[in-house]
């Protein structure tokens, strides 16, 4: 990993070996009814339900940031697991939720990428890092939980992000520079060669990076949050036979150090999907199957002496997982039967306890997961209205689980846990509707099930920030979730349109980390925990509710302006908890009630573009005890671009700006870890 470019260019040499892939043509429109526009032409994939979704466009100047992320950050409610974005948030904390559900490391929100999973096989976060906008077209956000063929880890919603045709891929190239010494450069390329399609891309990424303390907690330990990422992506598309197969290899690299020098990870990647299609009859069938692999690799350190001195604690030195599956579905004019399966396999290989002269013991844990399903989706009209239901059923299992500890001078093995196997059925359902009211005014509503599966990360790998110890079980259950939600869109004029939602989620099972005991001590579960620490473990929570209302509107001026605004309130609640019962009533972690963003855009058409965007967030908890509380937030972002002629233009952006403080987590003993730090850019992008 430390010759990403040499590997980018490896990854290609490899890439062209991929075997032919089919044509791309304009996709159709999907089936519902929704105010939402379809923005960009993507590849030919069955169309999803569009009802209740939002797109968010990638093209150039759409939000200022550089990563999927932060251009998610324009939903209220939709957030990682923390307030840190991806360019300094740990990459095990980049698991996304919405709506209040409760903030998980490993999300509860399905991300997926032409129909393929993205989130990781061992730990479920998503490396943003890897999803490049430029060689995407766009986003289709859907909150609440989802069946059908987004699979069973919807619990919250879905994120469906999807490529540019490469028909449609102008070759282009783009390149930044920033603050902390931040520069970034980006190609693309897509075209024919015969009847074969073949396109490419790739980049790189590096920074200094910012400080993750503020001056007055900083000490000689601590060090700037220096990251560097790189990526190659190929695929190739073909018509055989009236069959039209689609292939995407994707590589895909990242170091980072997260502020102190020995507190470091890296990260290798590679994906391999296919896609086939075509038509039947009346209908139209298609098949989509991937193979994914991680190399992970990650150190815990710790601040000691008035952080003069640090201390590695915990040394991941190894955490190899990987994940595979298989989506065939069948879609007919208004119904739609499919089954999917995936398979994921990892585990950690770590050295612990360091007392001063070095790692003492060293522990491997991991397991097998996998979950099978079949369901039917089918969309009617009644009268007006637009009339949609999912069911789906899920067979999960979770097995070869084993957590073995030894003492590394002697050899001796000190734990050997035989996890027993663990499998189960678990349904889900949607039913929706939309009916139209008058030329101006829908009504909607929908009530569904889902659930979620714990990660193998979940189950098995235990984590350390600073002296806060978080222990795994592999005893978890599944997260299930059951919701309703109701709402009006309005649309008088072409000018100018609002929806209201009010929305209720009950959740049971929800996995948190729990509070064990308070340092100093030694506990059973996780040995000495010093002093300032806290001891915790994943465990199942019983039951969470979360009311919420969402409200958006738009508003075009004259001439060329365009006014936003978007709120969310939700209001999330810990109503049962037999293990710890002085926790009912608490909110869940890292969950503000309220968040809000406006913004404000002009395009009149003419060379330049601006935007400009204030953001949101009320107060929330860094812990489940509601003790560490983090304050509310104001932030403002602002982009320009300006079309200087023959495909070439040049941007500027700017986020935080006024370099308010974003608390992202807090220590026992008050420490305070920054995060969205003021971040410029100024750049020149070219399409040919």
């Amino acid at each position: 990993m430390s010759e990403p470019i040499l590997k980018i260019v490896a990854a290609l040499s490899l890439l062209m070996t991929c075997a032919p892939a089919a044509r791309a043509t304009q996709d159709s429109k999907p089936g519902g009814t929704t105010n939402w526009q379809e923005i960009s032409v993507v590849e030919k994939r069955l169309p999803a339900d569009a009802v209740g979704q939002k797109a968010l466009d990638l093209d150039a100047g759409a939000a200022p940031g550089f990563r999927l992320d932060t251009a998610l950050a324009a939903v209220p409610g939709v957030t990682l697991f923390r307030r840190a974005d991806s360019l300094t948030g740990h990459p095990t904390t980049q698991g996304l939720s919405m709506r209040g559900v409760g903030a998980s490391a490993a999300g509860r929100v399905l991300v997926t990428l032409d129909g393929v999973p993205m989130g990781d096989p061992f730990g479920g976060w998503i490396y943003w890092s890897a999803l490049d906008a430029f060689e995407l077209a766009d986003m289709r956000v859907k909150p609440g939980g989802s069946a059908g063929a987004y699979g069973a880890q919807a619990l919250a919603g879905v994120v469906d992000i999807r490529s540019r045709t490469i028909r449609g891929m102008r070759p282009g190239v783009e390149g930044w520079y920033g603050s902390d010494n931040s520069f970034s450069v980006r190609g693309r390329a897509g075209f024919y060669l015969g009847d074969m399609g073949l396109a490419l891309a790739g980049g790189h990424f590096q920074t200094d990076g910012d400080y993750l303390l503020g001056s007055a907690d900083r000490g000689a330990v601590d060090t700037r949050a220096a990251n560097e990422a790189s990526f190659a992506s190929m695929k190739v598309e073909h018509d055989v036979g009236g069959v039209e197969a689609r292939g995407a290899l994707r590589y895909f690299c990242e170091d980072r150090v997260n502020g102190l020098a020995l507190a470091t990870n890296e990260t290798e990647a590679a994906d391999a999907s296919l896609t086939l299609s075509g038509d039947a009859g009346d209908g139209r069938w298609e098949v989509v199957s991937y193979y994914r692999t991680r190399d992970f690799a990650n150190v815990f350190s710790a601040a000691r002496d008035g952080r003069t001195t640090e201390l590695a604690v915990l040394d991941q030195y190894d955490v190899p997982a990987w994940g595979a599956g298989l989506l065939a579905r069948m879609q007919f004019e208004g119904f739609e039967l499919g089954l999917d399966g995936r398979r994921m396999s990892g585990e950690t290989n770590e050295r612990f306890r360091n007392l001063g002269d070095g790692f003492t013991r060293e522990r491997t844990a991991g397991g097998d997961q996998w979950t099978m399903g079949a369901y039917g989706e089918g969309k009617m009209e009644v009268g007006a209205a637009v009339v949609s239901a999912t069911l789906r059923l899920d067979r999960w299992r979770s097995y070869n689980g084993s957590r073995t500890e030894s003492d590394m001078t002697t050899g001796a093995v000190l734990r050997d846990d035989e996890v027993p196997d663990r499998s189960g059925w678990q349904p889900s359902a949607r039913l929706g509707a939309v009916v139209p009211v008058t030329g101006a005014i829908d009504l909607r509503a929908a009530a569904y099930r889902s659930w979620r599966l714990p990660t193998l990360n979940e189950y098995y790998r235990p984590f350390r920030v600073v002296n806060d110890i978080t222990e795994a079980n592999p005893g978890l259950v599944p997260e299930k979730l059951y919701g309703l939600e109701i709402g009006a869109d309005y649309e008088p004029l072409n000018t100018f349109k609002a929806s209201i939602t009010y929305f209720r989620n009950w959740l049971r099972d929800g996995v948190g980390n729990v509070t064990i005991g308070l340092g100093p001590g030694f506990f059973p579960l996780g040995g000495f925990v010093p002093e300032g620490g806290v001891l915790r473990q994943r465990a199942n929570i019983d039951a969470s509710i979360t009311d919420g209302i969402e409200l958006e509107g738009q508003l075009k001026l004259q001439p060329g302006w365009t006014l936003g605004a978007r709120y969310q309130y939700a209001r999330a609640r810990i109503t049962a908890f037999d293990a710890r019962p002085e926790l009912v009533g608490n909110r869940p972690v890292q969950t503000p009630k309220h968040g809000m963003n406006l913004s404000l855009a002009y395009d009149a058409g003419g060379p330049l573009t601006l935007l400009g965007l204030m953001r949101y967030a009320s107060g929330q908890y860094d812990d489940d005890l509601n003790i560490r509380r983090l304050e509310g937030i104001v932030t403002f972002d602002a982009r320009a671009d300006y079309a200087l002629g023959s495909g070439v233009s040049l941007f500027a952006d700017i986020r935080n700006l006024f370099d308010a403080k974003v608390v992202s987590a807090l220590t026992e003993d008050g420490v305070e870890t920054l995060a969205q730090r003021r971040f410029w850019r100024v750049g020149l992008r070219a399409n040919f």
